[in-house]
């Protein structure tokens, strides 16, 4: 099996530019959304569970490492405005 090493955010600057299309394109599609903590921890769920089929596909079926990275970007999109709304929850 392939082993894959922490890259420490070498490439940081195209990492986040994903995130921010990324975070751009599920306004586009979901609107600004407003959910309880439980209801984003479940779509964050989704997620993982996406990356998880993604890397099950690359490894018995021949899915893409490309396939992987999406959905990797799209669990960390929504880490991150988890972060950001409970970061900022009480700031007005």
């Amino acid at each position: 099996m392939k082993q894959y090493t922490d890259q420490l955010f070498k490439d940081k600057a195209n990492l986040f530019t994903d995130v921010l299309l990324e975070s751009n394109h599920q306004v586009e599609k979901w609107g600004i959304q407003t959910h309880s903590l439980f209801e984003w921890l479940n779509y964050t769920t989704e997620e993982i569970g996406e990356l998880a089929k993604a890397v099950a596909e690359h490894h018995y079926r021949s899915g893409s490492e490309q396939d992987i990275y999406n959905e990797a970007i799209q669990l960390a999109t929504l880490s991150l405005k988890i972060a950001e709304m409970v970061k900022n929850a009480n700031k007005s």
